[in-house]
């Protein structure tokens, strides 16, 4: 059994109660992981994995891939659930990080600006240019960190998109 910090970056319903997820975490990088039963009333994962927050989770290796074994929500993000506007950047932020990161590689700069990245969701409101200029920075950020981009960008933070 392992267990570690986790992003909840998407979610699938499969079969009649399971839930096949993608997690971005500290100590494996990208995994996808079933939580079997986890749509039932009485689960006692429920509300524990919900998309774009901050969870320890328990997976063990099974036969068909990583299963979800339990989970503790550590930030659910409720700031950035009650606005549009950092809800959408909050979806390109998964989207983003699901599309690029490969499963099972560890990258402690990724996990970093991915914790960044939810955390200033979290705590600001975002204008419509300000979105502009996060999705802008997030997209360098994630480019460096995965060694394609050339580090000329303009030195602004996801703190100067506010």
């Amino acid at each position: 059994m392992h267990a570690t910090d986790a992003f909840v970056l998407k979610k699938l319903d499969i079969g009649e109660a399971d839930v096949l997820y993608a997690l971005y975490t500290r100590d494996f990088g990208k995994v996808v992981a079933r939580a079997q039963g986890i749509r039932k009333n009485e689960a006692k994962l429920r509300g524990h994995l919900e998309p774009f927050s901050l969870s320890v989770v328990r997976l063990i290796s099974a036969r068909h891939g990583e299963k979800l074994i339990g989970a503790s929500l550590v930030r659910f993000g409720e700031r950035m659930r009650s606005r549009d506007a950092t809800l959408r950047l909050a979806a390109y932020v998964a989207a983003r990080l699901d599309e690029h990161c490969f499963a099972g590689e560890r990258d402690p700069a990724l996990w970093r600006l991915a914790d960044a990245a939810f955390r200033a969701l979290d705590s600001h409101e975002f204008s419509e240019d300000a979105e502009a200029l996060f999705r802008k920075e997030f997209d360098t950020n994630l480019s460096l960190c995965l060694g394609h981009g050339d580090g000329d960008d303009d030195g602004k933070s996801y703190d100067d998109a506010v």
